[in-house]
């Protein structure tokens, strides 16, 4: 198996572990006797440590190597998830969150070496591969969840049973890692040295590369306005078409498949005919139409069309984003920028799903869509600076060329005039 297929399987498997245990942890946490805010602070804990952690883990592998950082990164997920199992005590429950969050690199990692292992041409196409096995993952993980907690164990262990397989997932993964993955940095010391040491100036000099902070707002307005439907569209769901939880969850895995079947197969032909800035705006179009449109869904059939809309929009603007940024950033850059954009994403995913219940509960079921609308069509707005930003480079350097052949034409034309022989290559007597 290539490189870029085994860091694929890896990140597969580590979606299926993590999205076994999303859903169950809330009833999981109540059935040791958890308050409401314990809990919360069981789903926050997450995402806050990555938060912070995700720069420092980009930049560590920019210096020290991506297969280092996986290795540890999968074995802090593996172990937060036996701890979480095992445990019936809410601080050790935290600490295992609070590990996990602060250990989870993998998939920005997993992003970095996949630009690492492309050519500009196919990165995207990588990228989009990344996006289809989180899809794929998103889909069975639920299913896989809801198999296990019917299967005929002791009460006491059926809600911990889940959790204890997805440790085995992540451990199979860092298995993966440590017998599969080889390195894809280059091992020359001065490679290695010219990734700076992470700091704030750092930060912010990564963020001031020409349009990466640009393509960074983009990717996080995506995600911002992705969350919204995320927190909400079961509640959605059940307000609104008097769905049940199960029917939900065939909706959230049509739009899973939807998405990851633009990202796993689309992507790889689209981008080469239209390139990823059209892309961004096609996608970003689209998912703020579909979004739109769900706020006013009235029934299964319209349902359908919109949920539609929203999966290829949400498709072609996902690894189109990364693709452009990853071409566009320094090799000795690509981990701390993607660092940095899954802290972004973190904060933008936290921000919605509060911001987006509290609309449902004030609005009504609209009003979290209506949000997300407004806030794709100004990731498209940005979008559009980008393509023209894009257009212009591009015509500098087209303009560019075509003067530098123009000038080495006319003197060759000159050197005939003058009666001399300019050769193309040396002559030797």
């Amino acid at each position: 198996m290539s490189p870029l297929g085994v860091v694929i399987s890896i990140v597969l498997v580590d979606v299926l572990g993590f999205s076994i245990v999303m859903p169950l942890l809330a009833p999981f946490a109540r059935a040791y006797g958890l308050s409401a805010g314990q809990i919360g602070m069981l789903f926050a804990a997450y995402p806050m440590c990555q938060l912070v952690a995700g720069p420092i883990l980009g930049r560590l592998s920019d210096r020290h190597g991506r297969r280092p950082l996986l290795i540890v990164s999968q074995a802090g997920t593996a172990l937060s998830f036996l701890v979480l199992g095992l445990s019936r005590d809410f601080t050790v429950m935290l600490l295992a969150r609070m590990l996990d969050g602060a250990s989870g690199g993998n998939i920005l990692v997993a992003q970095a070496y996949v630009a690492d292992v492309t050519t500009p041409k196919n990165r995207a196409r990588g990228l989009g591969l990344i996006g289809m096995a989180f899809g794929v993952g998103f889909v069975l993980g639920p299913l896989l969840g809801g198999v296990l907690l019917e299967l005929p164990v002791a009460p006491s262990w059926q809600l911990r049973l889940p959790f204890l397989v997805a440790a085995g997932f992540s451990t199979v993964a860092w298995v993966l890692v440590l017998t599969r993955l080889p390195e894809s940095l280059p091992a020359d010391e001065d490679s290695r040295r010219a990734a700076r040491v992470l700091s704030w100036r750092g930060l912010v000099d990564t963020m001031t590369l020409p349009r990466v902070g640009l393509l960074v707002a983009v990717s996080s307005l995506i995600v911002l306005a992705f969350a919204g439907l995320e927190g909400t569209f079961s509640l959605f769901l059940r307000d609104r078409l008097h769905w049940e939880t199960k029917r939900a969850a065939f909706a959230f895995a049509f739009l899973g498949f939807v998405s990851a079947f633009v990202q796993g197969g689309m992507i790889r032909r689209l981008v080469p005919r239209f390139g990823e800035p059209r892309l961004i705006v096609a996608g970003t179009t689209l998912l703020a139409l579909g979004l739109a449109g769900l706020a006013l869904v009235a029934g299964g059939p319209t349902l359908l069309a919109t949920t539609l809309v929203v999966g290829i929009g949400h498709g072609l603007a996902n690894p189109t984003t990364s693709g452009l940024l990853s071409r566009i950033t320094p090799p000795g850059e690509q981990g701390a920028v993607f660092g940095t954009l899954s802290s972004a994403q973190t904060l933008a995913r936290m921000t919605n799903y509060l911001i987006a219940n509290l609309l449902f509960k004030s609005g009504g079921p609209s009003a979290p869509f209506w949000e997300a609308a407004a806030i794709a069509a100004i990731a498209l707005m940005l979008a559009l600076i980008v393509l023209g930003r894009m257009r212009g480079a591009e015509e500098s350097w087209s303009l560019a060329s075509s003067a530098d052949h123009h000038h080495q034409q006319a003197q060759r034309v000159g050197s005939g005039a003058s009666g001399r022989h300019e050769p193309d290559e040396p002559r030797f007597p």
